[in-house]
């Protein structure tokens, strides 16, 4: 606004200096006149721009403001959904039933994921009768060795729900504490087990399964030779992971046995095929030796009749003794020429064509 006064003041000072010095006063009149009128419709326009953009200012406050309070809104019922589907949880959770029940769940879902078949690879609840009673791991998994390892799921989570619960750093500090020496607590119930000693196809260690990966982490925390203090005492501490990297390490196992066992099967089989088939041959040449003979008691008789009874038969023909079939001479009886076994074993396309000539011919 202040340049384009200053322009029209300028201009209006110019004008008036042109118009005095001419003595046109009408023009410069006239002149004035238009740059007042421009000046006027230039601040309309700038105060109609204003009061647009103040306009779209407040309609976009507005609708800011109101998507503003639908998001806190949806937030704050969605932080009061966790909340309460937190507090269900942990009420649940507070139950060391409920949560022996999802251990246990838990467990079965990540066997089954490894691909593991139930009552194949794996057995749930099984019983081991001992002179201390019984034992009932959660799961027994078997290897392809006929040797199997024992899992028992723990879930120590009291001091570890109420320290997530609490706000006093030096409560949580002493709850973690609790929480780390209740694992240790586990882990010495199940050594005092002896599943090693007491199950003879167990390997000589036991898995502590961790349904939840914080609950070890946390505890190593607090207690960072937890890991050392279980080794000493054939337990390994797992959590979903580790045991999933297990299982799984179980399961190639087991298709590599069973590749092994293929291949032994195969190789059993060979060698009943190539016995069977060395019988088969031995009868072959059985057959062939008595054809043999039968071709040569054959070939003998026909040269007996050659030289003995058609002789004969001719004298008799001869003398006037004709039968209906043949008047002139006795039926041709000829040689076998041709025998299997004095074949080679490969033949080419030629000699092929003359051994199924031969053959024909003795067949006719």
């Amino acid at each position: 606004m202040a340049v384009i006064a200053f322009a029209g003041v300028a201009l209006g000072y110019f004008l008036g200096r042109k118009s005095a010095d001419e003595s046109h006063v009408p023009a410069l009149e006239s002149g004035l006149d238009s740059l007042s009128d421009a000046i006027n419709r230039m601040n309309a326009q700038v105060q109609s721009n204003q009061q647009a953009g103040v306009e779209s200012a407040t309609a976009l406050r507005s609708e800011l403001m109101v998507g503003l309070q639908n998001h806190n809104q949806m937030l704050t019922r969605s932080v009061a959904e966790v909340r309460q589907q937190a507090q269900q949880l942990t009420s649940v959770l507070s139950r060391s039933g409920a949560r022996g029940q999802w251990g246990e769940m838990e467990l079965r879902r990540l066997v089954e994921a490894t691909g593991l078949l139930n009552r194949v690879h794996f057995l749930e609840q099984s019983h081991f009768a001992t002179e201390d009673g019984a034992l009932r791991p959660d799961l027994q998994v078997m290897l392809s060795d006929d040797r199997c390892i024992l899992v028992d799921a723990k879930t120590p989570m009291d001091n570890y729900l109420a320290a997530a619960a609490s706000t006093e750093p030096a409560q949580i500090e002493q709850l973690m504490a609790a929480h780390a020496q209740a694992v240790a607590s586990h882990i010495d119930k199940l050594s005092r087990k002896a599943y090693a000693g007491s199950v003879n196809e167990s390997i000589d260690f036991v898995v502590m399964f961790l349904p939840s990966e914080s609950l070890l982490e946390s505890a190593l925390t607090y207690r960072p030779d937890l890991l050392d203090y279980a080794f000493s005492r054939n337990v390994v501490p797992a959590t979903p992971t580790t045991l999933f990297a297990l299982l799984r390490g179980v399961g190639m196992s087991w298709k590599n046995s069973e590749m092994i066992d293929q291949a032994q099967v195969i190789a059993q089989l060979s060698r009943e095929l190539y016995t069977r088939v060395d019988v088969v041959l031995g009868h072959f040449g059985k057959l062939g030796k008595a054809l043999g003979t039968a071709v040569s008691s054959y070939n003998s008789t026909v040269r007996s009749i050659e030289t003995r009874v058609r002789p004969t038969g001719q004298k008799l023909a001869e003398l006037g003794v004709r039968t209906d079939k043949n008047e002139n001479a006795l039926t041709e009886t000829p040689q076998l020429e041709v025998f299997v076994a004095e074949l080679p074993l490969h033949l080419d396309s030629e000699e092929q064509y003359v051994v199924d000539r031969r053959l024909d011919a003795v067949n006719e």
